[in-house]
């Protein structure tokens, strides 16, 4: 597949072909996954080194820490660099949202892996903390289920509120071919009810768009609303929490989401309502005894 030149900011990119960063990237990548290839005794030449990706699947937070358990396995085997793309979608992609905050970390994964399962392991995130980041979302002139989700449900997962974009995030990362390319997905919930149309998107570094189709906007520009081809007005980057947030497929499930949100609301309660018996309590003892 030909590369093509990266779009006009502010345009949509129609064309079945990769996307000129990428090809770049890929290309170094390459590299890393000939050399990798050559020490497991693989003989193959540059220019046909196989395109290698790993496949995360949903599954919430099983499938974010089985992700992040299968990349240290791999690198203990020595597979870890012979793998051109990691994808996922729901549950895997916290992972790869995890991992990928690290410069260069399938070279320190362990310390990587380590630092991600302390997080895991620590305190949630604060309820004023998580209003806070729904207030800010809620000034987004589109704000939808999407940002709630993000913020009543992934944060109960990630115990972090991520506000780095997807290009921030991989501005750190060396250009050498260090890291396999990362390839977040979402399922198109009216593409794959009506099943026509490409019912998967795909976000890269990058661009964001259909596969398929090949339809992509610049990944600057992911959050932006688009009219015929052509970008209508700027708006802010997506952050790291709300992708991951879009990534997750129970989006796609109505039954789900009024299960979880309504379970998050009965939590908040819970916790009020506990505040206030404590509080009581302990006005009443102070009564009995000063």
């Amino acid at each position: 597949m030909s590369a093509s030149k990266p779009q006009e900011s502010g345009e949509v990119r129609i064309e079945p072909s990769l996307n000129k960063n990428e090809a770049e990237f890929i290309a170094e990548r390459r590299k890393s996954v000939l050399q990798s290839l050559k020490k497991l005794q693989i003989k193959c030449r540059q220019n046909e080194v196989p395109n290698i990706a790993l496949l995360g699947s949903g599954g919430g937070e099983r499938a974010m820490v089985g992700l992040l358990g299968s990349l240290v396995q791999l690198q203990k085997t020595g597979l870890l660099d012979s793998i051109l793309y990691l994808s996922g979608v729901s549950g895997s992609t916290w992972c790869m949202a995890s991992v990928y905050q690290e410069t260069d970390w399938s070279t320190k994964l362990e310390t990587v892996k380590d630092k991600i399962i302390k997080r895991l392991n620590g305190p949630k995130v604060s309820w004023k903390e998580a209003f806070a980041k729904l207030k800010k979302y809620y000034g987004k002139d589109l704000f939808s289920l999407t940002d709630i989700w993000a913020v009543m449900v992934i944060t109960t997962f990630v115990k972090e509120i991520d506000e780095h974009t997807l290009t921030e995030q991989w501005s750190q990362q060396s250009k050498d071919g260090k890291v396999p390319f990362p390839i977040y997905t979402v399922i198109d919930k009216k593409c794959k009810q009506l099943s026509n149309g490409d019912s998967w998107f795909e976000i890269t570094p990058h661009e964001a768009g259909y596969s398929l189709t090949g339809a992509f906007v610049d990944a600057s520009n992911f959050g932006s609303k688009f009219h015929k081809g052509s970008k209508k007005n700027q708006q802010d980057e997506f952050d790291m929490l709300y992708l991951q947030a879009l990534c997750g497929s129970a989006l796609a499930d109505e039954v789900e989401i009024e299960k979880q949100l309504w379970q998050k609301i009965k939590d908040l309660f819970q916790q009020k309502e506990t505040i206030f018996q404590e509080s009581r309590k302990g006005k009443a003892f102070l009564r009995l005894y000063l």
